[in-house]
């Protein structure tokens, strides 16, 4: 294994070497890999967070989101567009 690199924010980029680059990309890319595994979670392309495994979800809120599922298939609870939220919390002349 490479020696992690040590380089100045004002050395020069015309004073590294081909291997200096590798071991620098190949430190950013091992230190990505180390955040993204060690997350039980992503953020998905709507900026929601996705878990990776049903069972990281605490029971009360899997418990609540079925009580709500239920609620809404039963006709007690009526689903609203995220737009006609946001344009009522606007007219309420909040800054959203």
């Amino acid at each position: 294994m490479a020696k992690p690199t040590t380089l100045s924010l004002d050395q020069p980029i015309d004073a590294l070497t081909i291997g200096d680059l590798q071991v620098m990309i190949t430190e950013i890319v091992r230190k990505v890999v180390r955040e993204e595994i060690s997350k039980d979670y992503y953020i998905n392309e709507n900026g929601i967070k996705v878990l990776y495994e049903e069972e990281d979800i605490a029971p009360e809120y899997l418990a609540q989101l079925n009580r709500d599922y239920e609620d809404i298939e039963s006709g007690d609870m009526e689903l609203i567009a995220g737009e006609m939220v946001l344009k009522e919390l606007k007219e309420l002349g909040l800054n959203v």
